[in-house]
């Protein structure tokens, strides 16, 4: 069964007890924690056995896009079918399990995680928060077909809400007052966070910044004790995360729907 955050005992200590650390749910905690559900773009479910009433997962709306936390006690058909009456236009989750939906598309590609910190870090190098609109510019001159940067301003409201109450972080090196390479996480709970948007100043890439950003803030977040995760697209980046020895730990499927 379905039940809405709003019913749920409780919510957050069903799913960090049923699942000590998965991208997934570290993304639905981190949303849960950004967002509180009487906000109208956004809605909270926890998926439960039928019998026993135990968590089996977890739903997130944000907007039209939805984040599955699933299991191999999730009831996918039952989950499949919230899909197609919800009002969903995309929905990415455990590339594992398969949703019986029809019409759109599906894209996948690895989930990566490392949980051991970085040795011989570049201790020369400049690294602070930038800006936001800086590091939105950096990460759309490095965007390709594998990321579409949102609109500015969503971005910008999104990230400084995210900012502001911890859940997320971005740190960039800077040459000559300005950012070259940056990262973020997307998404953190107690025991993960999930990495996205690492860029590389295409006139800066034979510095070694982007991996060097990438070690920082992987360091930072394994000093906290949390995994860190990132969703590599299928094909990209290949030799860049393995030379970092990031671990592919299973797939991810996201899901673009015919409304």
């Amino acid at each position: 069964m379905i039940v809405s955050a709003n019913e749920a005992s409780d919510f957050l200590k069903s799913i960090t007890g049923f699942s000590d650390c998965d991208p997934f749910a570290c993304r639905i905690i981190s949303l849960y924690n950004s967002y509180n559900p009487e906000l109208a773009f956004v809605d909270y479910w926890m998926t439960a056995d039928d019998v026993s009433g135990k968590c089996t997962g977890a739903i997130a709306r944000n907007g039209s896009n939805f984040i599955l936390f699933l299991t191999d006690n999730s009831d996918l058909d039952e989950i499949s079918s919230f899909m197609r009456v919800a009002g969903a236009s995309g929905a990415i989750c455990n590339g594992k399990y398969s949703l019986k939906v029809f019409g759109g598309k599906c894209v996948t590609g690895s989930v990566l995680v490392r949980k051991e910190p970085f040795e011989n870090l570049n201790d020369n190098l400049k690294i602070a928060t930038p800006e936001i609109k800086d590091a939105y510019n950096l990460i759309v001159k490095c965007a390709d077909e594998n990321f579409t940067p949102p609109p500015f301003e969503n971005f910008y409201v999104d990230v400084n809400h995210k900012l502001r109450h911890n859940t997320m972080r971005m740190y960039g090196i800077f040459e000559n007052e300005s950012p070259v390479a940056v990262a973020m996480t997307v998404a953190e709970s107690d025991n993960g966070a999930v990495l996205g948007a690492v860029a590389s100043s295409p006139e800066y890439r034979s510095h070694g910044y982007g991996s060097s950003i990438v070690k920082y803030i992987t360091n930072r977040l394994v000093a906290e004790n949390k995994a860190v995760y990132l969703h590599r697209a299928k094909n990209a980046n290949v030799s860049f995360y393995n030379n970092l020895g990031f671990k592919e730990t299973g797939i991810w499927k996201e899901y673009f729907f015919e409304r």
